[in-house]
């Protein structure tokens, strides 16, 4: 029964500092993506509450064996992987689009093709800056949210981004900087064709 609780209690605090290394990171780096580790806490709070209910009986030695052990075992390990495994899906650590550089005689287009063809997509432009923000849904076997992503790319040293174009095709967002400077297509003028001349004057002997 003492190496039960012993086990218990560990379980319960890796499965505290877990939720709190979580929350800690994410607060951090991805403080739009709170939300979803928010329910994430909370379903993990209900867990330990059930475990501690558990615990209890275990101690008054009401349903001490070995059957509920290893269910609280299985528990536990449903609850860690489910929570990671939902990291993988939320909006700004996976990929919400590809993003690629088209060059062409007259500049550069940035060709963006988003994960879901319903995504909601801003695209801002500026001189130097090229912004892309949207909103994500994501849903998983027991939930599902929203999500925003935001993100950024330099405008190429040789574009200019006051002059841009935006276009869409086959479900692609196509946006087209020209050069800011082109170079001039000069061609070198053929030489004049010369031809004879008649004669001038003289006498024609024959």
């Amino acid at each position: 029964m003492k190496r039960m609780y012993i086990t218990l209690t560990v379980i319960l605090i890796v499965l505290v500092w877990a939720v709190a290394a979580l929350s800690q990171n994410q607060t951090q780096t991805l403080p739009q993506t709170r939300q979803p580790f928010d329910r994430m806490k909370r379903r993990m709070e209900l867990r330990e509450e059930m475990h501690r209910r558990i615990r209890e009986k275990l101690l008054h030695g009401r349903g001490a064996d070995q059957d509920l052990f290893k269910d609280l075992e299985q528990q536990f390990e449903d609850t860690m992987s489910e929570s990671f495994s939902g990291i993988d899906q939320l909006g700004d650590i996976a990929p919400n689009f590809k993003s690629e550089w088209q060059e062409s005689k007259t500049g550069r287009t940035m060709v963006i093709t988003p994960k879901d063809p319903n995504q909601k997509i801003n695209i801002d432009v500026n001189a130097t800056t090229i912004t892309i923000k949207g909103e994500s849904q994501q849903q998983t076997a027991t939930t599902s949210f929203t999500s925003a992503f935001t993100n950024s790319f330099p405008v190429p040293g040789d574009c200019d981004g006051t002059k841009v174009k935006m276009d869409s095709k086959d479900g692609k967002l196509l946006i087209e900087l020209p050069f800011k400077s082109l170079k001039a297509i000069t061609t070198k003028p053929k030489e004049e064709e010369r031809k004879p001349l008649p004669p001038t004057g003289g006498e024609v002997q024959i």
